[in-house]
């Protein structure tokens, strides 16, 4: 029975509330009752008519109220969880434990992955370039040129990656010559560390050996843990071996 019908049938307009409907409902339930008419032939049928109708109405109007209250409640969730989200202590909080899981990866997982790597001296003094494997990533990594017997390189985002947070840890290289390579036979090798300010790349210094003042430049490229191979003199055997820490 279509809807259109069911409000005809009851004798109200279409779209009508439900307490028109009911009111119209009962007010024909009474006059067309067979016991109320029992010399008419058709009142049995037109009571069930009205009956069939009322209820196909009211379980369109449950519907409807079902439909409305499960949007307003979704509405009042959303606006609820809208609330506490937006909340600026639960934004320092979210911070909080997104500040402490970033310490985790420092304390207990161990981000940074470090290698040894030995190069040949006259690999180091000319520069050369060295080709590594990350998991299935390959890189290349250029090493700068000079007489230097160790140093420190850290390529950022190579390391392992957080459980926590997107980011990873840095590859750190720690290259190394022989030693003995800088070093001829019968001669001397003296080491040493200076710490250096970046500013002063580039300009003149002075290192206060066992053999006296030696004046040097760093070039432009030095990086921290870099190693330079010095001579007091340009006749002398004797080696010194400055490693300089950036600040």
């Amino acid at each position: 029975m279509q809807l259109t019908e069911c409000f005809k049938i009851l004798q109200v307009e279409p779209g009508a509330p439900w307490q028109v409907i009911k009111k119209s409902y009962y007010s024909l339930a009474k006059s067309l009752h067979p016991d109320i008419n029992p010399q008419s032939p058709n009142a049995e049928s037109q009571f069930k008519e009205i009956n069939q109708a009322f209820q196909v109405l009211r379980l369109h109007f449950s519907s409807s109220d079902e439909k409305a209250l499960v949007k307003v409640e979704t509405k009042t969730w959303s606006f609820f969880l809208q609330r506490i989200t937006r909340n600026p202590k639960l934004q320092k909080w979210k911070g909080d434990c997104a500040a402490y899981l970033c310490q985790l990866d420092t304390r207990v997982f161990q981000l940074n992955v470090y290698k040894k790597i030995h190069v040949s001296t006259s690999t180091a003094q000319s520069g050369a370039s060295i080709y590594l494997k990350a998991g299935s990533e390959k890189f290349e990594i250029k090493v700068p040129s000079g007489s230097w017997n160790q140093m420190s390189l850290s390529i950022p985002g190579k390391g392992e990656p957080s459980l926590f947070s997107k980011r990873r840890g840095d590859l750190i290289l720690n290259l190394q010559t022989p030693r003995m390579e800088l070093v001829s036979k019968g001669a001397s090798c003296f080491s040493y560390d200076m710490t250096i300010d970046k500013a002063r790349i580039g300009s003149v210094m002075t290192l206060n050996s066992s053999e006296g003042p030696i004046k040097f430049v760093l070039p432009r490229n030095t990086v921290n843990g870099q190693t330079f191979c010095l001579k007091s003199r340009a006749d002398s055997e004797n080696k010194h071996v400055l490693t300089v820490r950036l600040n």
